[in-house]
This record gives C-alpha cells, structure tokens and sequence, in this order.
C-alpha cells in the first residue's frame, strides 16, 4: 500500500479534529456548573451540595493567590525574604542552601541539565509595605542555582509584553467569544 502526502495529509487531519473534539470543557463559574448540574439531575439539593464542593476547584491563579495572601499574619508579611537580597544570596548556592533559604518549591520541572523550582506561595517581596511577588521561579544548572526569576505582584508592574501576559490576552479573548456566541 502506497501512501500519498494528500492521504497522509488527510489522515493527519482527522486526528487533528477528533483529538480536538474530545478535548474536555473545564466549566470555569459557578453559575454554568449549576446550570449544567440542573438540566442534568433536576435536583436542587444535589447541585448546591456540589457547588459547594466543588468551590476550590473554580477559583482561578489569582483568587488562589488572594486567599493565600489573605491568610498571612503580620509576622509572615514582615518575614518574607527582600527580593534583592534572597537573588544576591542564592547566587551560586546549591540545591540544600535553596531548601534551607526558602523552603520546598511548588512545583518543579527538570529539563536536560537545568531544573526549575517554581514557588507560587509567598516567599518574597520588594520591601516592607509592598505586596509579595507572585511567583519566584529558582534556575539550577548542575545543582547550583543559575538565576533567580521574580514575577512581581501585578499591584506593582503586570504591563509589557511578556508571554504569561500573551497567553492571559489569548484566554480572555477565547472566553469573551465563547459568551457572545452563547448569548
């Protein structure tokens, strides 16, 4: 059997579109999760139960954010690490003194010889009175850290161009069509 770059082409695209099919709708408020929950079980009880339960699980990054900053005494607030001095002190140290310094990350992401630690909690900010950053992403290379990348608190700067702001524009435009086509 002979394969054509028109039926491989072909091919290519129906996988495309069944993949894209079958992607699964994240319902991202309250109000449609309720809604889909009532056309479903007519039952009102049920639903509200569920939308209580599931309350966590629609807050977006920033709500998250919010709550956790909420949650912070005074004596947290006034001990997260100047972000100056935490780059200044992790420059060349190596993954225990990380550990020590500032604590487990969030989430890591090992790539080739680099690993990322990534800290969405509160672990910095710019000086006291100011709002901590929002994400401090620690770059090892070999086990010692490389550079440290701070994301500071949109309060302070969120303009630019940056590609977390590229893929914020992009969502906001996807859900702001989505409604005017269900209206």
């Amino acid at each position: 059997m002979k394969i054509t770059y028109d039926s491989f082409l072909t091919c290519t695209t129906i996988i495309l579109v069944i993949h894209c099919a079958n992607q699964d709708l994240k319902i991202s408020n309250k109000e449609d999760l309720f809604r889909n929950c009532m056309e479903t079980f007519e039952d009102e009880k049920k639903c509200s139960s569920l939308i209580e339960k599931s309350k966590k699980d629609l807050l977006s990054q920033e709500e998250i954010r919010k709550e956790q900053i909420a949650k912070l005494t005074k004596e947290e607030l006034d001990g997260l690490k100047n972000r100056q001095e935490m780059k200044d002190v992790l420059a060349s140290r190596n993954k225990q003194f990380v550990l020590q310094y500032i604590g487990y990350p969030d989430e890591k992401i090992s790539n080739a010889d680099r690993e990322y630690w990534i800290y969405t909690r509160p672990v910095s900010k710019y000086a006291p009175g100011y709002d901590p950053d929002r994400e401090v992403t620690v770059i090892l290379r070999r086990g010692h850290v490389e550079k440290v990348n701070v994301i500071k608190p949109t309060s302070t700067d969120d303009s630019g161009f940056t590609l977390r702001n590229l893929l914020k524009a992009k969502e906001e435009k996807k859900k702001n069509s989505e409604k005017l086509k269900s209206d």
